[in-house]
């Protein structure tokens, strides 16, 4: 599977390949161009030197007729050349798109990324925050039970009953007594 840093690696290569491949075909071009002007020169002064000598008629006749044939087929080679950088235009335009696409769905991401970043850490600040809430908590309720215990056992001390923590049970959040005391017999004291 591609990532998308490699399709968009990916996409760059061939919007290069395909500048590189149209800028070969342009020096084609041009260099049949340039052939087709000479060509154009030469039959033109061909056509010069059989008018001032009549002798030499025939000859520069095929001679015209040669070159008219030859320039005949650099304009095809002209045209073929011209669809084929038509068709790396065409193949650099999509490249360039896709490549482009791709930038944009990576600056998308990006901001995407940046985004749940900072979500995050706000997250993991208040998750700290509320773990620091919670031991604080912890500590006070460790305190009170503590202060229970002692009011609880000098109530049985005052009392005469033998004494037993309001919090027997494991859970310390579900006291016996909705008052907090349990005297030793299971009973409660009634105040």
């Amino acid at each position: 599977m591609d990532t998308p840093g490699g399709s968009l690696q990916e996409a760059r290569r061939a919007l290069l390949a395909g500048e590189r491949e149209e800028a070969a075909e342009r020096r084609k071009l041009i260099v049949l161009e340039m052939e087709e002007e000479q060509l154009c020169l030469e039959i033109r002064r061909g056509m010069e030197k059989a008018a001032l000598a009549p002798g030499v008629m025939e000859a520069a006749k095929k001679r015209l007729h040669d070159l008219s044939r030859k320039r005949e087929e650099f304009a095809r080679q002209k045209a073929d050349q011209w669809k084929v950088v038509r068709g790396v235009r065409e193949r650099l335009h999509a490249a360039r798109r896709t490549y482009e696409e791709l930038q944009r769905h990576a600056l998308g991401l990006q901001q995407i990324i940046r985004r749940e970043e900072r979500t995050v850490v706000q997250w993991q600040r208040r998750v700290k925050e509320t773990e620091e809430q919670l031991a604080r908590w912890q500590r006070i309720l460790g305190e009170a039970q503590a202060r229970l215990g002692q009011a609880q056992w000098e109530l049985a001390e005052l009392a005469g009953l033998p004494w037993q923590p309001a919090f027997a049970s494991d859970n310390p959040f579900s006291p016996s007594d909705p008052r907090g005391f349990t005297p030793a017999g299971g009973v409660p004291l009634q105040g």
